[in-house]
């Protein structure tokens, strides 16, 4: 889950479709694979709802780790 990820800076996103997510051979070359939890039981969320979460994540563990 994204909020106890522990992500790597810097770090790439991939993001999946809607309803199929990321294919297998992607997600085969990713390092990390991270899921945005979602109270409530939706099953996905629009991709640039998803991409903004994921890049307010990363600047606030890339804040929270100080200069590199």
């Amino acid at each position: 889950l994204l909020h106890r990820a522990q992500l790597p800076w810097p770090c790439g996103w991939i993001l999946g479709h809607e309803g199929q997510g990321v294919s297998d051979a992607l997600q085969q070359r990713a390092t990390h694979l991270i899921r945005i939890a979602q109270p409530g039981g939706e099953e996905s969320l629009n991709v640039g709802a998803a991409a903004a979460i994921c890049l307010h994540a990363s600047a606030a563990h890339a804040d929270a780790a100080g200069p590199g």
